[in-house]
């Protein structure tokens, strides 16, 4: 009984992408819209199977995946700490540098591109610095909000069984803040693709966003549509991933439907789903390794792509300057 709800709920909730798909392959065929620039579904799909027989498409989403998380994790690494120590013991500070932060958080990173090409050269560090900056921030907000609301009783309760500066980090403040901590986090890893695909189309020879600017640079408009449709697909795919983990996770922040069906019981542990935590770190170091020996390929190869240009050019002028002297 509660199989077949579910499915009538799930087929009622897909019910808008199935009515959109239909339209997108029926539209173009019945000269509802130029079929020329909206393609039909079918095409679009065919096109992706080109892609992935030829290799093309999983490396551009690997090296765009690579990116992404680099960039994700780097801002992990600066704004958790960050965000605790201001949040918990720098208060005043935090205070003061609020309106600065704030208004940091609004630049345009393209407006500081030319800043990290500056700083960090054309290539992939600069991809990664933009996508640090921007997903730096809702981490670093949501931290400091996170772990200044911790009540204040649960406090005053472990220092009263004199617990350490660091257990109490570990065990009381960062326990009670993860759930709004990752609320954070994954503003954060929303924000990652929409930023990555731009700076890749800005500058680049790889990856989701060098696909479709290419593509559109060519007029080829059926990859355009191929690589969009990717570049969704792993926005989702990501965004269920977070949702997922989220639940296992925080499993005792209970729904009341699932607090009734569980007989009135709830728990109020803290227990993390290792499963899922040991799945999600083994595919983020799967991708970081894979994803980073396929960038250093292709930097490699573009390096020596433009060597051979180079010596070409070099030969060239030489020839021309032989055949001034002969004349």
């Amino acid at each position: 009984m509660h199989a077949v709800a579910a499915a009538n709920n799930y087929l009622l909730r897909s019910t808008g992408i199935i009515i959109f798909l239909l339209l997108w392959e029926i539209a173009p065929r019945l000269a509802w819209v130029d079929p020329y620039f909206i393609p039909p579904l079918s095409v679009v799909l065919g096109e992706i199977g080109t892609l992935i027989r030829s290799g093309e498409l999983p490396i551009h989403c690997l090296v765009s995946c690579w990116r992404g998380v680099s960039g994700l994790c780097l801002a992990l690494l600066i704004a958790l700490p960050l965000g605790v120590i201001l949040g918990r013991w720098l208060t005043g500070l935090a205070d003061a540098l609020d309106p600065l932060l704030r208004i940091l958080s609004q630049v345009n990173p393209f407006a500081l591109l030319p800043l990290f090409l500056l700083f960090f050269g054309v290539g992939e560090t600069a991809k990664v610095a933009v996508v640090t900056w921007v997903t730096l921030w809702p981490i670093l907000f949501y931290t400091i909000t996170a772990t200044r609301t911790v009540e204040l009783a649960q406090i005053n309760s472990a220092a009263a069984m004199g617990v350490s500066r660091f257990q109490l980090l570990c065990k009381v403040i960062l326990p009670a803040s993860l759930p709004t901590i990752f609320i954070g986090i994954r503003i954060g890893a929303s924000l990652t693709f929409f930023i990555l695909v731009a700076a890749e189309m800005l500058g680049s020879g790889s990856g989701l966003g060098w696909l479709v600017h290419n593509s559109a640079m060519n007029y080829l408009i059926p990859r355009i549509y191929a690589g969009a449709t990717f570049i969704v697909i792993l926005g989702f795919l990501q965004n269920r991933f977070l949702l997922y983990l989220e639940q296992c996770l925080f499993s005792w922040r209970e729904s009341p439907a699932s607090f009734l069906l569980a007989g009135g019981r709830a728990g109020y542990s803290w227990r993390p789903g290792r499963g899922a935590a040991l799945v999600g770190l083994a595919a983020l170091l799967l991708i970081l390794t894979l994803g980073g020996m396929e960038v250093r390929q292709l930097n490699e190869a573009a390096r020596a792509g433009y060597g051979e240009v180079k010596n070409h050019s070099k030969h060239f002028g030489s020839s021309a300057e032989s055949v001034d002297k002969g004349l």
